[in-house]
């Protein structure tokens, strides 16, 4: 198989994420067909395709005429049998269930041909227990998008046990080519890359608020306004690189005797949950949620990854390509 075999892709689900890798998919030049139990689920899922060639379209990141190519590439169905039958790839992103997955994946394992490359949208299960079911594992991997995944430049490619390289290959083509900046998770971790670093952080958050170290206002505060505003350049480690990892060596002998290292959950997420203070569905998490506007904060983060986008772009269209090369 070459990049340009896959040319047929099946994105089954229509919630939260299955809309916006649809779109990826189509935007790198895949016909699409996004798969819904209903055909009301289906329909919900087409409308969100439109909005997120919208929302492209809107933040001059697409021009009119390829939004409106990507939306003649995408189209929905009820029928998974009749859908799979001749995709050269098929991601699943539904419920976080392994039995429900491994069940989906074995029933559309019997149902494609045994060259097309099966993917998990999973943002922590295993693939190697993903693919356990699958009578040819080699051409499985995670490919997990983050939320939305049709701004948002990251997708963590997971290895499973068996995956082959040239399934990981074809993978980092094809999302090169819709714009992605793909990374390879090579052990199949709990977490795989991002989210071990981001619950690192978030461990950390909790005990500072815990501590009395500072306000939850604050320490998000620290995050926008600090390391967030660092991060879209450079990365931690081209940080420590760049200041000198000798510095590096004498801040981290003090200061990881003075991190968090508790194995489970902070204390104040406990009595959160205990009095049913979870957050935005209820009203009351770290933040009066009866006091804030969760959609105006959706909007604006929203229109930020757009602007980003935007800059991304225009940055890649004034010099050479500067995407880093994997090593398969």
């Amino acid at each position: 198989m070459a990049l340009e075999d896959i040319r047929r892709a099946v994105v089954v689900g229509t919630g939260l994420m299955g809309p916006g890798i649809a779109y990826t998919l189509a935007a790198a030049g895949c016909q699409v067909q996004i798969y819904g139990r209903t055909p009301e689920s289906v329909a919900r899922g087409l409308r969100s395709v439109k909005v997120a060639v919208a929302t492209m379209v809107e933040g001059e990141c697409l021009l009119q005429s390829e939004g409106d190519a990507i939306l003649e590439r995408v189209r929905g169905t009820s029928d998974l049998e009749a859908a799979v039958a001749e995709a050269d790839l098929v991601t699943e992103s539904i419920a976080e269930n392994a039995g429900a997955k491994q069940e989906l994946f074995d029933r559309v394992e019997r149902a494609c041909p045994p060259q097309t490359l099966l993917t998990s949208n999973t943002s922590g299960l295993p693939a190697t227990l993903l693919a356990s079911v699958l009578k040819r594992p080699e051409r499985f991997a995670v490919t997990h998008y983050w939320n939305p995944p049709h701004l948002m430049p990251l997708v963590e490619v997971v290895k499973g046990e068996k995956t082959s390289e040239d399934t990981i290959a074809w993978l980092l083509a094809l999302l090169s080519v819709a714009g992605k900046m793909p990374v390879v998770v090579r052990k199949d971790t709990p977490g795989q890359l991002g989210n071990r670093l981001f619950h690192a952080l978030i461990r950390e958050a909790y005990y500072v608020v815990q501590e009395g170290i500072a306000s939850p206002e604050d320490v998000d505060r620290a995050i926008k306004f600090g390391l967030g505003r660092r991060f879209p350049v450079y990365g931690t480690l081209e940080h420590l690189d760049l200041n000198g990892l000798d510095m590096a060596l004498a801040i981290q002998s003090y200061m990881c005797r003075a991190l968090c290292n508790d194995t489970e959950p902070a204390r104040v997420l406990r009595e959160k949950v205990a009095t049913g203070d979870l957050g935005l569905k209820t009203g009351r998490g770290f933040y009066d949620w009866q006091q804030l506007d969760a959609q105006a904060i959706v909007r604006r983060r929203d229109a930020f990854l757009v602007e980003l986008l935007r800059a991304e772009s225009k940055g890649r269209s004034q010099r050479p390509d500067d995407t880093p090369e994997h090593k398969t």
